[in-house]
């Protein structure tokens, strides 16, 4: 293991603070140095070239449900002990599930995401956003983020599992605090921070018990009363599936957006070309929305953890050793993306890997297409003046999840 890092080079930091601006460097680095690398601080093996990040993806031998997740020389340090704690919750949900269990939860779970159901979304997502760029319109400003990326999807989520409107200030912040420790080294949260991360996740568990019960004693056409009678053969979702599915579809069904839809802006602004492109030929757009999924990859890895031996890119992952799939760094693998750094709403389909692959692929994935396929054309054709209002911009500080935390514009 020693050797991998010395080929790499000693002075290697992964998701320290110089790679908040542009991690892309350093994913380049480790893919032509040492693409399946030990990282001793995280304990886990950290995978950067496509073939091998895709093939774990669809490997049955590395699992999703994540069991201890505290590195032996990490044992007993606060952050890494509260990350435990989350897992525990989160393992009740089809995101950390292998099969059978994960078969059952996605089928139950999957009722609520039929085609039909998501498009039957589309008039309501246009008037959502309609509504934003109404009322930001007589400004002759916005903030991407804080009056669109931010609002919408959660404004959709709440039209979907039925939650007021009003709710949303709080679900961000609770959601938020929840997922610090899982883009961050958790070791070096504050005892601030960690506090925050308990509150978050009581605040949410205690939300969504109280939507829960609220719809079981008045049931509606949302999303909680699907998920809640959802059945399969006499089968049904425990409450703590319940819940955890519900906690966990409001949290991947807007913090990604949020990084889709602000970190798409910005690069629609600052490739005017593509942009160009799309305008003049509408039917671009769906194409566009994958080629800024791939680029952006908001999600940008995710863990699994070995059952046996595997021997990836001829090392040996041993068992119950993680292995940290780098979905962005395959997304940007020159063997997969003929000049993967360039933006190209014509690039010839390929399949990216920003919305997972395998069992585990994105149930929510035509959601967040949708998403992305009403409100950039919208954007372009209400503000055909669009223009940053800076050339300096901060993302916030959760490696797994890459957003912006703010993006002012003028039009």
């Amino acid at each position: 293991m020693a050797d991998a890092t010395d080929r790499v080079g000693p002075d290697l930091v992964l998701f320290g603070p110089d790679m908040l601006a542009d991690p892309y460097p350093t994913y380049h680095r480790l893919r032509e140095s040492d693409p399946v690398h030990w990282y001793e601080p995280l304990g886990a093996w950290v995978l950067t070239r496509y073939a091998d990040v895709d093939a774990a993806l669809r490997d049955l031998r590395l699992s999703s449900t994540l069991g201890d997740v505290i590195p032996p020389a990490a044992r007993g340090a606060q952050g890494w002990q509260a990350l435990r704690g989350l897992y525990t919750f989160v393992n009740n949900s089809l995101v950390f599930s292998d099969p059978p269990r994960h078969t059952r939860l996605r089928e139950l779970v999957s009722k609520a995401f039929t085609p039909r159901a998501i498009e039957s979304m589309r008039a309501r997502i246009q008037a959502l956003a309609d509504g934003l760029f109404d009322a930001v319109e007589p400004h002759g400003q916005m903030d991407v983020i804080h009056d669109l990326a931010y609002p919408l999807p959660l404004a959709v989520l709440a039209s979907m599992l039925g939650f007021p409107q009003q709710d949303r200030d709080n679900l961000k912040r609770w959601c938020d605090d929840f997922i610090l420790p899982f883009g961050r080294d958790p070791t070096a949260l504050s005892a601030e921070e960690r506090a925050r991360v308990d509150a978050g996740a009581a605040a949410l568990v205690e939300y969504v018990h109280h939507l829960v019960e609220a719809v079981r004693a008045h049931p509606n056409d949302a999303l909680v009363t699907a998920l809640e009678q959802a059945a399969e053969a006499g089968d049904r979702l425990s409450d703590e599936e319940l819940f955890a599915s519900i906690v966990l579809l409001i949290i991947a069904g807007h913090e990604n957006l949020t990084s889709l839809l602000g970190t798409g802006t910005l690069l629609l602004l600052q490739h005017p070309d593509q942009r160009q492109k799309a305008e003049a030929d509408p039917t671009l757009w769906p194409h566009a929305v994958d080629e800024l999924l791939r680029y952006v990859t908001p999600n940008q890895f995710i863990r699994r953890r070995a059952l046996e031996d595997v021997t990836i890119g001829g090392k040996t992952v041993a068992a119950n050793q993680f292995v940290l799939l780098v979905l962005a760094a395959a997304n940007r693998d020159p063997a997969r993306f003929p000049d993967p750094d360039r933006l190209d709403f014509t690039r010839p389909p390929s399949w990216h890997l920003a919305l997972g692959h395998g069992i585990h692929y994105c149930l929510g994935a035509p959601l967040a297409r949708l998403q992305g396929e009403i409100v950039f054309p919208t954007l372009l054709r209400r503000f055909p003046n669009l223009r940053l209002a800076t050339d300096h911009w901060e993302y916030v500080d959760n490696f797994n999840v890459r957003q912006l935390k703010a993006l002012p514009v003028t039009f």
